[in-house]
Formats: structure tokens, sequence, C-alpha cells
């Protein structure tokens, strides 16, 4: 009959049965046992941490309205300001209808937006998709993100009309929507606004868009003060067009209570800048916290290399250049490690001055006109 012995007491069974060792020495295995609990924590903390960085990245997709329609409006934009073809919709097994499209051939400086397409092995041009969900676990489609070449050429061109003078701009910064007449009553005016803040260096610590409006009546003008109700009505607004009587009605009310819309911008971009000083003092403790820790790491290392080269011992192994250089080595170590506290207080200075009297700028960008169906017929 086969006996099983653990293996971590089987080395030493010879000694007990012969006498010659009294107890089992279990400090190798507790040894292990720790290791891989340290394995298993960091593990188990890298998880978390992946996790809590999904919720991030989700919160901001939501907050940001980063959905794969909106990238897909931007881009469509881009390309007709530049004046190249569109995308057209193209159809792939299991992707749902008007999320997979077509990259038209594209010249001069766009040519490299194609770049990828070919797939590395059929060498087939594959479609592009701008919804992760779609490009998730298969290679016939490409996924167009943020930081793609096509995204970021037209995101460029977008920006650029924001601060376009009237004579070369190509692209009208109004738009009108419609919704359901128990939606809303009246007319009403969102301003899509950019909203930047600077700091003591004029570094830009924050940048965001922001909506501020209110409903425009013949004389009066009484703004929205609740965000989350702008929100929901420009999610449920649909495009519609306008003839031009309503065009002149529109601009009529608008321009009548300008400085009252230019109030509104200016109260949402202080309430904005009241909800990020929090998040601003945050981020500033965060890079202090991180510089210092850098610094304590990096002046723990140089003592500690500083302590390991007393020794006497290691000298006298090496021959009289090699010991010249080592001398030469520890005095720049020495030299590094005297320029630490300075260096530390500098730059936790830059940071506090970097996040010092920041200043908050509100550039608008677009009006929404929000209108009662009623008021524009079936677009």
């Amino acid at each position: 009959m086969a006996i099983h012995v653990n293996p971590v007491i089987a080395p030493q069974m010879s000694g007990l049965i012969e006498g010659r060792q009294k107890e089992l020495n279990t400090r190798e295995a507790e040894a292990r046992t720790q290791k891989a609990k340290k394995f298993v924590k960091a593990e188990r903390q890298l998880n978390e941490k992946i996790a809590k960085l999904h919720e991030q990245l989700a919160q901001t997709r939501q907050d940001f309205h980063l959905t794969p329609e909106h990238i897909l409006a931007a881009v469509q934009t881009g390309l007709s300001i530049a004046e190249k073809p569109a995308l057209k919709p193209a159809a792939l097994a299991d992707a749902p209808d008007g999320s997979v499209f077509k990259m038209p051939e594209l010249t001069g400086n766009w040519a490299a937006c194609t770049k990828g397409l070919r797939h590395p092995y059929t060498h087939v041009i594959r479609p592009i998709t701008f919804d992760h969900e779609v490009a998730k676990g298969r290679d016939d489609v490409v996924l167009v993100h943020l930081n793609h070449r096509l995204v970021q050429m037209c995101l460029r061109l977008l920006r650029a009309e924001v601060w376009a003078l009237s004579d070369v701009k190509r692209m009208h910064r109004v738009t009108l929507r419609s919704l359901p007449d128990d939606r809303i009553e009246g007319v009403a005016a969102v301003i899509v606004s950019r909203l930047v803040v600077t700091g003591g260096n004029h570094h830009r610590l924050h940048e965001e868009i922001t909506y501020s409006g209110g409903y425009l009546k013949d004389k009066t003008y009484s703004r929205e003060t609740g965000v989350k109700k702008l929100d929901d009505l420009l999610a449920t607004a649909k495009p519609a067009d306008a003839n031009d009587s309503l065009c002149d009605a529109l601009k009529l009310r608008f321009d009548r209570n300008l400085d009252s819309v230019q109030k509104t911008i200016d109260a949402r971009s202080k309430e904005r800048l009241k909800d990020l000083e929090g998040t601003l003092q945050r981020r500033k403790d965060t890079e202090i916290r991180d510089i210092s820790t850098v610094l304590d790491e990096l002046e723990a290392s140089i003592k500690a290399e500083l302590k390991s080269a007393e020794d006497p011992e290691q000298l006298s192994l090496f021959t009289e250049d090699e010991r010249t250089q080592v001398r030469r080595d520890l005095d720049a170590l020495k030299a590094r490690l005297s320029r630490i506290p300075e260096e530390r207080e500098q730059e936790i200075q830059a940071i506090e001055y970097r996040y010092g009297d920041y200043v908050a700028r509100t550039f608008p960008v677009a009006v929404v006109f929000l209108v009662p169906q009623s008021m524009v017929g079936e677009s």
C-alpha cells in the first residue's frame, strides 16, 4: 500500500525516522505561503483597481456624452467641412444596423486615417465602427476610438470652426430641435460653452463642455437652473427644420434677451467652478503626494546604496582605477542626495503655484433652440 507524504515534510522524513531530527522545519513552507498570500492580495487589489477605473471611464463617457452616435456625428461633420466623402453604412454579421461603416477613399493628409484597415492576414479592407461593444472580440472590423487619426483630425477642424471669422467659417453654430408639445412650453435656448480653467502659470487645469439656458418669451427671459432638466430636454429633442419666419422670430427673441442669456452663461460657469474646487484641491494634493513619494523613494534608495558602499571589503576587491571610479560615483550620489530636500520644496511650490489663483474662462460655442413640435410640424 502506497503512503503519500506531504511534500513539505517528505525531505525531512528520514531524519525523523532515524532520530536525527526531532521536529519539522516548516519555515520554508511558511515563507512560500506568505509569498503566495502577497500575490493573491496583489491580484485582488489589481482587480479592484481595474474595476474602479472602469467605473470612472463609464461615468466619464456618460458625463461627456461620448456615445458612438455623437462621435459618428462629429466625424461626419468634420468630413463635410473638409469636403471629403462621407462614411457609408456597411453590413456586418451580428452587428446592429447603423453601427458599421465603410471608410471612403481619402487622399493627402487624410490618407493616414485609413492605416490599419487592411487585415494583416487576409489583406481585406475592413469596415469601421465607433462602438466598443461591436468591435469586442472580433478582428473583421476596426474600432475608431477618440484617439484615432480620423476622429482627431475631424475634432481639430471642429475646434477651428469655433474661432473662425464670419467670412471664412464653414459651419453655422446654431441648430433647431423640437420636442413633443407636452415636454416644453414655448421656446428655449440652450447655450453650449467651453469652460477652461487655467492656473497661476496659465497651465490648463480643467476643460469641459457646459450647458446653460432658459426660456425665450416675446419680451422676457427666464433661466432654467436645472442642469438635469436641460440634459433631459436635449436628449429627447429631435432635429427639425425651420422656415424663414420662424428663424427670424427666434433671432429676434434671442437678440432681445442677449444680456440675460450672457448672465445665464456666466452664472452657470461660476456654479460649475464652485463644484470643481474640491476636485482641483484633490488633484493638487495627489500631485504633491506623488512627487513627494517619488523623491522619498529616491532618497531612501541613495542612502541604502551609500550604506552598502561603506563596506571596506568590497573596495578591496577592486583595482585602484575601479576604486577611484567608485569614489566618484559615491560623490555624485552624495551630491544628488543633498539636492533632494531643495528639489522637493521646489516641486511642491511649483504645484502650489500652478493650482493657485486659477481663473475660469467661458467661450460660447453653439446655440440650440428647442421648440414644440407644433411650431415646426413634421421635420
